[in-house]
Order: C-alpha cells, then structure tokens, then sequence
C-alpha cells in the first residue's frame, strides 16, 4: 500500500513539472506576435520632450512599441490601490528593442530598480541568468532570452569587455553603489537569498577579510570595465535612487528611448515596490565600522570609491554622492534608523527562497567556496585592472589590487602545489 501511495505521489510531481514546462513554453514560444494597441500604454512615435539637468529642453527619438499578445504575461503592479491598478507590465514582441545592460556590482540593488523600471515603464526587464526564483515572484521577463528584444534592459554581473560589447555595441545602464554596504549585501544574499540574512558571526573568521579585499577588487574592476567599454553609458547611483527616484527614473527612460508617464512615477511615489528590498538588521548599525571592516581593510575601500569617482565625473555622469557613502573615510552609518520590518509573501515565493538559497547555505559554505574556487581556477587575478598613470593614487592602488591575491587564496593554492609534489 505505501509503494502503491509513493509512485502515485512520484507521478503527481511529475506531471506538474510537465505542465510547469509546457506552460512556460507555450508562453515563451507563441505568444510572441505583434499586438494592438494596448490602454495604458501610449505609443508614442515621435519626438518626446525631455527637461535636462540644467532645465534645458531636449528632444529624443521615441522606439515604436509593440507589445505581445500574451494575456498571461500582463501584471498589474498595483492592482491592490485603485488609484494605480489599470497601469500593466508586459512584453514587447521579439526584436522590438535593442538589448541594454542594466549592469552592477552584485547587491547593489539591481533586482530592486528592475522592479522600478518596470513599474516605470510598463515593460518588463530581463536577465543572463534566467532565474526561476525570481520569476516566481513576478519579474516575468527573466526566462526570456536576454538577447531577444522582449525586455527593455537586461540583468548582468559579469563585466568581460566582449560580455559588455554584446548590448548593442556596448549599450549599458550601470548602476553603483556604496562598496562597504554592497559587499555586506552581497555576503547577505549568499547565505539569506534576496531578502535573508547571513550569519554575523562570519565577521569573526580569519578569512573574512581576505573576502573584502576579493571583493573590493571585484566590485572596482566592474566599475572600471563598464565604464571603460561602454559605447553609450548611463551611470545611476543607488542611493541617489533611493533617496528620490523620480527624476533618475526619468533619466534611465530618456536613455532607453521609451515614454515618460508621469502618472505612473506617481504611483511609484505613492506606492514604491517593496520585494527584493532587504530590510535592515535590527541590531545597531553605527559600531558595524569596527566590527566588520579591519582598519587595514579601510584604506583600500576608500581608494577604490575615489578612483570609481573620478571615473564617474570624467564620463560626465556626475560625482558620487560620497555625503551618503557610510563607513567611507572613517564615517559612521550614515543611512535610516534599522526596524523590523514583516515581509508578506506567498506560500510560493517562501518556498523558492528557502529552497533555493537557505537550503544550499546549509550544505555548503559560500564564503569559503568563493575563495576556494577561486585558488582553483586563478582566472580572476591572472589579469590586472587598468588604471590611469597620471591620476594621484595610481600606483598606490597597483599595489592594493594588482599586486596579486589575498592570503586566503595564496596559501590555498601553496597548499595544493605541495600535494602534487611526489
């Protein structure tokens, strides 16, 4: 009897997974046609106005929006406020828009602003990774080819400069933020996924800051790379977004050619999408400083935001807002009071969480793993950030991030040399 109740179970799983997959493909597949006009988006084929920074008016070429037919894919962000609730997401039909790189240091927040350029534009983004969680909480563009002119920018990490010439010729958005928050977000995202938390007794292995140096060095050469082969580049700043998105989200539209409609940066106002927001830990952020980032560690933080700056203002996009940099040069936290926060979420979306990234944490350590990858394949530091000889500190960042890898990974890779001796 229990052998006969398993493989009913086992076949009740599987066909599931079928219907799961063919779902996907029908939608995928052949609903990618050219639709009508749709009531809450305008197509717009002319010029579109655009006030600049200094108030001076411009004019920019609108792209010819088409959108898919696919009722299955059309979300309503704010479906729960009446004031918001007819404005949609949706796809575009195939090859609509050129591919356009939303690009950033990992937990710099790139999931966030994709929900508030969807929401912004009323079409949806997408990504190289194709990632089922996310998809399960509703960015409904990120199983789509990245390349395939669906989505209206595209979710990337990786920062090769035949990987940033793939957008259209070097077409990128790139985002930036405060390394010292970024790195601790992207530890958290190792151990807790988008929302979780990793454990704050990691602070305290010998091998945690040898993982800031790594990654600091990740997170500049990102910077460098994109702003180096970038053909036509957007550069946003993270805490400029969050203090006040309106008019950054007016400017990411006016990069991407698409409509500006106020009345959905109102409701954006009114209602600002929440997922993928990790809230605050609630123990007290001032003392973080000294508890996570070694005084040594400090210095070469604060150089990498110096040079990502210059590189910033050299492009035109403006300095970073250092004023809001916490922990940079010797400050303290600089951002909100920390509060508890509950988080509502569907059965769904708790399990594709825990499932997903609690589950693996347990199984493996990440921190570790990083490291230890990284000592096996010795891809990353077998090439050298290029920085400028003649701005000031040069040579001194040479030596913080071209001078080789950290000691974690030196002597793990001693380690392994020794046991191929006979």
């Amino acid at each position: 009897m229990l052998q006969y109740h398993l493989r009913s179970f086992r076949r009740l799983l599987i066909a599931l997974l079928l219907f799961s997959t063919l779902m996907i493909l029908v939608n995928t597949t052949f609903f990618s046609t050219p639709s009508s006009s749709n009531t809450n988006q305008t197509r717009i084929d002319s010029e579109n106005i655009i006030i600049g920074k200094k108030n001076e008016v411009k004019k920019t070429k609108l792209l010819k929006l088409k959108f898919s037919l696919a009722k299955r894919f059309v979300r309503r962000p704010w479906a729960d406020h009446p004031d918001c609730s007819n404005f949609t997401i949706r796809r575009t039909v195939e090859r609509n828009l050129p591919p356009a790189a939303l690009a950033s240091f990992p937990g710099s927040g790139n999931t966030w602003v994709r929900g508030l350029i969807e929401a912004a534009s009323g079409i949806y983004t997408g990504s190289i990774y194709k990632d089922a969680n996310l998809y399960l909480h509703g960015f409904w563009g990120e199983l789509a080819d990245w390349d395939a002119g669906v989505t209206c920018v595209q979710k990337t990490h990786d920062s090769g400069a035949g990987h940033i010439k793939s957008f259209s010729g070097g077409r990128s958005i790139f985002l930036n933020r405060n390394p010292y928050e970024a790195i601790l977000s992207f530890h958290n995202f190792l151990y807790g996924g988008h929302t979780g938390h990793a454990p704050s007794s990691n602070f305290q292995r010998p091998e945690w800051p040898d993982f800031l140096v790594d990654q600091t060095r990740r997170w500049l050469a990102t910077a460098v790379n994109w702003t180096q082969y970038s053909t036509d580049l957007l550069t946003i700043h993270y805490e400029d977004l969050k203090e006040n998105p309106r008019p950054h989200l007016r400017r990411i539209l006016h990069f991407l050619q698409l409509p500006i409609d106020e009345r959905r940066l109102d409701c954006i106002q009114r209602h600002p999408p929440k997922k993928f927001h990790r809230k605050s830990r609630t123990e007290g952020q001032p003392d973080l400083a000294n508890r996570v980032f070694p005084e040594r560690i400090r210095p070469l933080l604060d150089r990498a935001i110096r040079y990502v700056d210059y590189l910033t203002q050299k492009t035109g996009n403006g300095a970073i807002p250092l004023d809001r940099y916490s922990y940079y040069n010797k400050s303290s936290w600089k951002g909100p009071v920390p509060t508890s926060v509950a988080q509502n979420q569907t059965w769904m979306e708790w399990i594709s969480d825990q499932w997903g990234f609690r589950v693996e944490s347990f199984l493996k350590d990440p921190l570790t793993n990083m490291l230890q990858e990284e000592a096996k394949t010795n891809i990353f530091y077998s090439w050298k950030i290029p920085f400028e000889p003649k701005y000031a500190e040069s040579n001194d960042l040479e030596h913080d991030f071209n001078s080789g890898p950290p000691v974690f990974i030196q002597r793990i890779r001693r380690e392994k040399s020794l046991t191929k001796v006979p």
